[in-house]
This record gives structure tokens, C-alpha cells and sequence, in this order.
């Protein structure tokens, strides 16, 4: 793990990972300098597994870092893929298992199109996304003392008609790699990403070290004991 002093503070490498769409994307910088040393994104054909670790490896040697280096890790929760969400989650728990002086987290994924969206103390903005014909998912955030938080009160499942009464006004962003299923309706008035920006999940929440394991997945898909299409917070 790399830790050197840097005039009066410990300059720490921290890394995040989002595999919640079609492509894995991974992000890594100096804290507390928050400053950017690696943001890309890449295709993991059919979700292979044996492929992610390597590649982020093969990124970090490009700057001259290992995974060893790095020691706060951060895993985007969704919502997105189920398999994707779980093949981060357990990388990233993997990595700091037994590893005391390593730690990692789980923020949500859409928070990192949020806080591009909320940029206002105590502003509200939302990201969209398909659930079923005629319904969509909406994953609703409050900036608040320069970070995002979820604000369930707002959102939830919605119809298109019930999202266009409820969230008129606000401003909010859908991918779009989603544009295809969903209304032109939501379409319209939409932010349209894409490009995830993960790098915005690096240095989130700075002070939020509470577990050593990933959890609160936030996913859209079937699963083992999960009904079809049914929004899951947890594992």
C-alpha cells in the first residue's frame, strides 16, 4: 500500500470499480490531493469474471502502481446488472479480506451521475431507469454538505405518467444505453450519459469507511430467490 507524507498529510492511492452497465469502468487517484491518475472503461465480454482483475492490474502498471498500493476501494451498488454488481462486490471485498490497514465500501452507482447533476447544497436530481413496459426505476439523490445522499421518499417505480407528474421539474439523466426501451417521453427532457463517470465514486463520501465487505446491491435482474425484475438493497 502506498503511503507517503506530503507537507503536513499522508498522501493515500484510492481506486473505485462500476461493472453495473455493459462495460466494467475503474477510476484511481491521490487523496487527499483527489487527484486523477486513472479513469477508464472497458468490455467485459459475456461477463467473464477472470478478465476484470487482470485488466485493472495491467491499468495500475501504466502508472507505475499495483493493487497492493491501493488502499481504500470503493464498488458501485447499482442499480444495474446483477451479475455485474456481484462480480465487483466480491472482487473488491476479496481484495481487502484480512487486510487491516485496507478498507472498501459500496456507494451507490448512480451517485456518480448525480453529483454531476446535483451540483446545489440540498438540490435534488434523479437518474432513470427501464424497469418494465410502460415503467421505470427512479433513483433519486440530495446533495447535501458537498455529498450525495439517496432520497427514497422520491423515488421508486414508477409509470410514465405517474414519473412526468411526480418529478416534474426536476432535473434528472438517463444512459444511453437505456434510450432504446424507454419512453421518448422520459427521453426528452433527459440528461443523456454516455460515458459512466466513475471517476466521481473515487473520492465520494470521503469519510465513509464502515465496513470491510460490499453489500446493498441495488439490481434489476433475476436471481436465485429473487422474483423477476424485483429492486433488491441488499444481498
Amino acid at each position: 500500500m502506498t503511503k507517503c507524507t506530503e507537507g503536513d498529510f499522508i498522501l493515500e492511492i484510492w481506486a473505485a470499480i462500476d461493472l453495473s452497465g455493459k462495460e466494467a469502468c475503474f477510476s484511481a487517484g491521490a487523496y487527499p490531493e483527489r487527484r486523477q491518475m486513472i479513469c477508464e472503461s472497458f468490455a467485459m465480454k459475456g461477463r467473464d469474471s477472470s478478465s476484470l482483475l487482470p485488466k485493472i492490474e495491467e491499468l495500475l502498471r501504466t502508472n507505475s502502481l499495483s493493487v497492493n498500493d491501493i488502499s481504500r476501494w470503493t464498488a458501485g451498488t447499482g442499480p444495474g446488472n446483477y451479475t455485474g454488481l456481484r462480480i465487483v462486490s466480491s472482487l473488491v471485498s476479496g481484495i481487502v479480506f484480512g487486510r487491516d490497514s485496507v478498507f472498501c465500501r459500496g456507494i451507490p452507482s448512480a451517485n456518480a451521475i448525480l453529483s454531476d447533476m446535483a451540483t446545489s447544497e440540498n438540490e435534488n436530481a434523479a437518474v432513470v431507469y427501464p424497469f418494465e413496459p410502460g415503467k421505470v426505476f427512479v433513483f433519486c439523490g440530495t446533495r447535501r454538505n458537498g455529498s450525495i445522499f439517496r432520497n427514497m421518499e422520491v423515488g421508486g417505480v414508477f409509470s410514465t405518467e405517474e414519473f412526468l407528474e411526480k418529478l416534474s421539474g426536476m432535473k434528472y439523466a438517463v444512459l444511453e444505453r437505456d434510450l432504446p426501451v424507454l419512453s421518448e417521453r422520459v427521453a426528452e427532457n433527459a440528461v443523456k450519459v454516455s460515458v459512466f463517470p466513475v471517476q466521481n465514486l473515487v473520492f465520494a463520501c470521503p469519510g465513509s469507511w464502515e465496513r470491510n465487505s460490499v453489500r446493498d446491491l441495488i439490481y434489476m435482474r433475476p436471481a436465485v430467490n429473487v422474483a423477476p425484475m424485483q429492486i433488491r438493497t441488499e444481498l
